[in-house]
């Protein structure tokens, strides 16, 4: 509204409560200091969306991926740039594992001051669907900057989050704006934005109003794994980002060259919608997995998961899920009336056994049958 008006509104009122000379001076008043107040609200706003996106521009990189697949899993690849974020002063870079699923034949990562350079692929983490990058950067290059984190606790539901990205044009960062939707999301591994996430920002930071870093954007999605699981939500409303905090554990992994790997028990569990209403207890255990070499049996019920009680197949993902293969974990398990404890190392799914689960084979019918609707028997594997 502009000033114009309000003195029209200002001037009509004063004119119909004339006489009343106190009260139409304070409506007077409180219409200009309103007024005012929404037009210093929205220049703050964004000031401070300015001044966020700023403070963490020069630690975002542009990743130019040549040659490769143009489809995977049925999804089409296009051959734009995407978003990094530098993690380490001596060039550690991490971003989305999507943008190499294309399995590129080169890597090219274009800094902030437009310097453009080879980087080689370290390791990834398959589980969270990330990739760090290494660029050897020339003698006398200064350090690179590595952005201030966010605390995790700070990541409430309703707070301002801006998703950002190096990827239209590589000399600007290009901005989403949204609020932190949900916590803990994906089985725990992930907290949830409406800000819009696609392939413009895939690998570049989700940051808080204040420029720190609370996570790295990438695709996912509760029931697919794989380096394309999620990208079909883009621009959804619902995108996700891997906590900084989570980041900076695993880092020295990474760095190390290690390839991580979501962690499993070797058992599986009734799979049914209702995930949040059935018990854990276990229908199969596979052979050469942690389960079987704990003693595990068909039966058992995982009461709680490193002290932490579990009463759904569903809590007992979201505790499980986040570990990674060589992690321990602590179980606790009910066999009749008696509970005992175990510890195991969880595996890697390429080590396990994995058994065929009944329902699965395909029986032929007589001439003229039709199939069916039979229930089939369905399972979790974790």
């Amino acid at each position: 509204m502009s000033w114009q008006r309000v003195g029209r509104i200002a001037g009509r009122i004063a004119g119909r409560i004339a006489g009343q000379g106190i009260r139409a001076t304070l409506l007077l008043l409180f219409l200009c200091v309103e007024h005012a107040q929404s037009e210093d609200l929205a220049r703050l706003e964004e000031q401070a969306i300015q001044r966020a996106a700023a403070s963490v521009a020069d630690s975002i990189v542009q990743i130019q991926c040549v040659g490769g697949r143009r489809r995977v899993d049925g999804v089409s690849l296009g051959d734009g740039p995407g978003t990094g974020l530098i993690v380490s002063p001596d060039g550690l870079i991490l971003t989305s594992r999507f943008h190499f699923a294309r399995q590129p034949t080169a890597i090219l990562v274009t800094l902030p001051d437009g310097a453009r350079l080879p980087a080689r692929m370290l390791a990834t983490d398959a589980s969270r669907g990330l990739v760090l990058l290494k660029v050897d950067l020339p003698a006398a290059t200064p350090p690179l900057p590595v952005p201030k984190a966010a605390s995790a606790d700070s990541a409430q539901p309703g707070a301002w989050a801006l998703a950002l990205g190096r990827t239209f044009d590589p000399a600007e960062v290009n901005i989403s704006v949204g609020v932190v939707s949900a916590t803990e999301r994906i089985w725990g591994k992930a907290i949830q934005t409406d800000a819009k996430i696609s392939p413009s920002n895939y690998g570049g930071p989700l940051v808080d109003i204040h420029g720190r870093v609370w996570g790295l954007l990438v695709p996912l999605s509760p029931s697919r794994d794989g380096e394309v699981a999620g990208a079909a939500w883009y621009d959804s409303g619902i995108g996700f980002a891997i906590p900084y905090e989570t980041i900076r554990e695993i880092l020295p992994r990474l760095a190390r060259g290690e390839d991580l790997q979501t962690g499993f028990v070797g058992v599986s569990l009734v799979d049914e919608q209702n995930l949040f209403g059935i018990m854990p207890q276990i229908q199969l255990v596979h052979p050469d997995s942690p389960a079987a070499k704990a003693g595990l049996q068909k039966g058992d019920r995982i009461v709680a998961v490193d002290r932490e009680a579990v009463e759904t197949i569903a809590e007992l993902m979201y505790r499980l899920k986040p570990h990674l293969a060589g992690d321990g974990v602590e179980l606790l398990i009910q066999r009749e009336s008696a509970q005992f404890g175990k510890k195991i190392i969880v595996a890697p799914e390429r080590d396990i056994s994995w058994r065929k689960t009944p329902g699965d084979a395909k029986k032929r019918l007589p001439p003229g049958q039709l199939p069916g609707r039979k229930k089939k028997d369905r399972f979790d594997h974790l």
